[in-house]
């Protein structure tokens, strides 16, 4: 599975040439130009590294940075700066960045930074317990005891996305967004697919349903 790079770089031909490298080197890759379209794409996908450059329109990286962080991405986020002052690297770092790299920088450097992000991801549990029930979100599978349901793309993408975020629930457009992305959907659509895993969960005898009343968020029964 390749690892997902979010690059946010307003100077289309950096960002071009950024994109090609890290392409080149396996990894997928979404560019977009300001922290704005940096955020809309943090709420629609998930990435294992995100880059964002400081000194952005719209929305500049580290204000992008904050909401991401407000909005519970815990995703690790290199920022680029052609600022060198100490002020604004530890501006950067109190808002929740991982890492800095000053531009102009060379992009050897910037591999071997993504690499030790992604093995740090590598080392995370894939295996959630939701109630009495358990999630391997690598396998894409729930289990109970002896018993075991096979999820499909859509199922195991929501359930991932409601497991990570249990403590706030999600919007039913957020949801919808984030794992149908650039395809077509209306609300039946995510309300159908809630259904088939709710219908798992009742085969399963789960202890945890999925409350829809306002957004969708896991609870014990």
């Amino acid at each position: 599975m390749y690892e997902k790079i979010l690059i946010t770089e307003d100077e289309k031909d950096l960002g071009k040439a950024e994109k090609k490298i890290l392409e080149i080197n396996k990894y997928k890759v979404k560019l977009v130009q300001n922290g704005k379209e940096a955020l809309e794409a943090t709420k629609q996908d998930t990435y294992d590294v995100i880059i964002l450059d400081i000194m952005m329109p719209v929305m500049n990286g580290i204000d992008a940075l904050k909401e991401m962080r407000k909005m519970g991405v815990d995703t690790p986020i290199i920022l680029l700066t052609a600022k060198t002052q100490v002020d604004d690297k530890v501006e950067g770092l109190d808002a929740g960045a991982d890492d800095y790299l000053t531009k102009p920088f060379n992009m050897k450097e910037l591999l071997a930074r993504i690499r030790v992000f992604t093995r740090k991801n590598e080392n995370k549990t894939h295996i959630f317990n939701v109630g009495n029930i358990v999630f391997d979100m690598e396998k894409s599978e729930i289990s109970k005891d002896n018993t075991t349901f096979q999820l499909n793309d859509k199922e195991s993408n929501i359930l991932e996305i409601l497991v990570k975020n249990q403590d706030k629930g999600v919007s039913k457009v957020e949801l919808g967004n984030r794992v149908w992305q650039e395809e077509k959907y209306d609300e039946a659509n995510v309300k159908m697919y809630i259904s088939y895993l709710q219908d798992k969960f009742s085969a399963l005898d789960a202890n945890v349903k999925i409350n829809d009343s306002n957004g969708f968020i896991i609870e014990k029964l």
